[in-house]
């Protein structure tokens, strides 16, 4: 899978962890395509599986910096991800999940760029300013 300018949310450092993520992927199908054995692809999907938990941690940092009222469903699209991640890598321990693999992150890193991701960055590109915490004033004692 191969990095498209379409996928481009505009915003550099995520479009940059996006085209890694894609790498990622890509080493996953390679793993695939040659039949280089179960322990590649394994440990292929928990490169990525590590890769999408800094990424995603970084975006949600960034939605809830800007106040992005959709953080949350995104959070939650995130969890759905590692969650059926977790479902395939158990199954790959088991028994090949190539066709199921491949077809599930080709499909939700797609959607979600396209998609989800381009909520939070229209957000941010419509003016949105960087929340700022109203916090207590430190009590000196002395």
């Amino acid at each position: 899978m191969e990095w498209k300018d379409e996928y481009s949310v505009g915003i550099l450092e995520i479009d940059d962890q996006h085209k890694l993520l894609l790498r990622s992927f890509t080493a996953i199908e390679e793993s695939i395509r040659l039949d280089q054995g179960w322990s590649n692809t394994h440990y292929a999907i928990l490169d990525l599986n590590q890769l999408a938990r800094m990424h995603f941690t970084f975006e949600e940092a960034i939605m809830h910096m800007f106040g992005y009222p959709e953080t949350e469903a995104h959070q939650n699209e995130h969890q759905q991800f590692f969650s059926r991640m977790a479902s395939i890598e158990r199954h790959s321990l088991k028994k090949s999940a190539e066709v199921e693999m491949v077809q599930f992150l080709r499909s939700w890193l797609t959607m979600h760029i396209l998609g989800s991701d381009r909520g939070y960055a229209k957000h941010i590109f419509s003016g949105a300013q960087v929340v700022r915490s109203v916090r207590e004033p430190l009590v000196h004692i002395g």
